[in-house]
């Protein structure tokens, strides 16, 4: 999760994007990052034990 936000923080200041707007696209993409680590996700498709 740290690597993937670092690099995309990273790529987006190299590049010269406003850092304002960079840092709320870095919120939005570790609350995304957040969601997939909840229960909603680790827990899909789980078979019943039998």
């Amino acid at each position: 999760m740290h690597r993937t936000v670092t690099a995309v923080v990273d790529r987006e200041t190299t590049a010269c994007r406003n850092p304002d707007e960079v840092s709320r696209e870095a919120l939005v993409l570790l609350d995304r990052i957040e969601e997939l680590l909840s229960d909603k996700v680790p827990n899909y498709a789980v078979r019943a034990q039998e």
